[in-house]
């Protein structure tokens, strides 16, 4: 429950849109989720440790008219980046690997660019999108199954970077030298995600089990269909004005580790809890604070203004947050964190308008920004 203090401080940040009262802002935001399509919506506001506002609009399954509570489960997609940094951090806070060593000093895995093979790849590279590595469109989509992966995260790691590899193109998985340039690539992480396996000598998804999941109290968050509840599962869709929205299969893909994450407004709020706290909640530390620290500092200024280690920075209002969005089909979310506020958002959908919105249809993505904004 909010206390008055607490309902004073939601209405003073919402007020701040000219949303007045609490029946203006869920107004707002339905209004919002009709002209962008967004078949339904949950949103958490943190503040000092506390989820101090929560809401749930539309249906997460339009058939059952179900409503969304703070346990639904949404796909996350690139918001998952954040809890692959876990397991992979810790191996630099153990001293077991270097970030700016190359990757086959590190793990033992090769990993050379086809154009500039004298030129290592570091696993601040991976983490930073500088590494060279590009996102081969047409492979990624032939690793994404119906249901769970039909292959290992190692196998993709090895076939999609390794000369000769059944996902292995080298015009198109490789571009830029390593260092050279800032190209966002869900590839990169996957690889992140299966050093993380080779440096701890385990299953990634045991790692963030057991690293993330666990300490934390993460009871429904998990990579795979088989790791979740399927009653708490959102349906994803996708938008069209003409036939409005179509349900999709619930699919994952062999690359898991860079987008393939289902969570809810709880956990994700402990989540971001954690984060604020340095790495730590209640009593459950899951890296250093002098690793958060690192992640929340831009890290190649001459190549992007956005980039931190994992995290990203983004503009909402004119103020400055760092986290990460995701986009994919099925799922558009957004984890912002104001780390000097000691405060973080979270909006989670089952709609693929951010992905429409690389197809130039804007709407949906322009009706979360602007709730985002509320």
């Amino acid at each position: 429950m909010l206390t008055p203090m607490r309902w004073a401080l939601v209405m003073l940040l919402v007020g701040s849109c000219g949303v007045e009262t609490q029946s203006e802002l869920d107004l707002l935001i339905e209004e919002q989720m009709d002209v962008g399509g967004v078949p339904s919506l949950a949103a958490g506001l943190i503040v000092d440790g506390e989820l101090v506002w929560e809401g749930y609009y539309g249906f997460a399954n339009i058939d059952a008219k179900e409503r969304p509570t703070a346990h639904t489960l949404y796909p996350v997609a690139s918001v998952s980046k954040l809890f692959t940094a876990v397991p992979v951090l810790r191996l630099v806070e153990d001293g077991r690997v270097d970030l700016d060593a190359p990757i086959d000093v590190s793990f033992g895995f090769s990993l050379v660019h086809p154009e500039h093979v004298d030129t290592p790849v570091t696993l601040r590279q991976l983490l930073t999108h500088s590494s060279g590595l590009e996102d081969n469109w047409f492979m990624l989509g032939q690793t994404t199954f119906e249901g769970d992966p039909e292959i290992s995260l190692a196998e993709f790691a090895r076939e999609y970077t390794r000369p000769g590899g059944e996902y292995y193109v080298a015009e198109t998985n490789f571009g830029a030298a390593p260092g050279s340039r800032s190209s966002y690539c869900n590839a990169a992480f996957a690889l992140a995600g299966h050093l993380a396996e080779i440096g701890w000598e385990r299953d990634f998804r045991d790692l963030t089990r057991t690293q993330i999941f666990e300490p934390l109290g993460l009871q429904e968050t998990g990579w795979f269909l088989a790791d979740v509840d399927p009653a708490k599962l959102a349906i994803p869709y996708s938008y069209n004005p003409r036939r409005g929205q179509s349900p999709l299969e619930q699919s994952t893909f062999a690359h898991y580790p860079a987008g393939g994450l289902r969570s809810s407004i709880y956990d994700l709020s402990r989540f971001a809890q954690a984060i604020l706290g340095g790495g730590e909640l209640e009593g459950a530390r899951i890296f250093n604070e002098e690793t958060v620290q690192e992640m929340v500092r831009l890290q190649i200024p001459e190549l992007s203004n956005r980039q931190g280690l994992v995290m990203r920075y983004d503009t909402v209002n004119g103020r400055q947050y760092v986290g990460h969005s995701g986009a994919g089909l099925g799922g558009s979310a957004q984890f912002l964190l104001r780390p000097e506020d000691n405060a973080a958002m979270i909006v989670l959908t089952n709609s693929d308008a951010y992905v429409r919105a690389r197809l130039g249809f804007r709407e949906g993505r322009d009706a979360i920004e602007r709730i985002l904004e509320a």
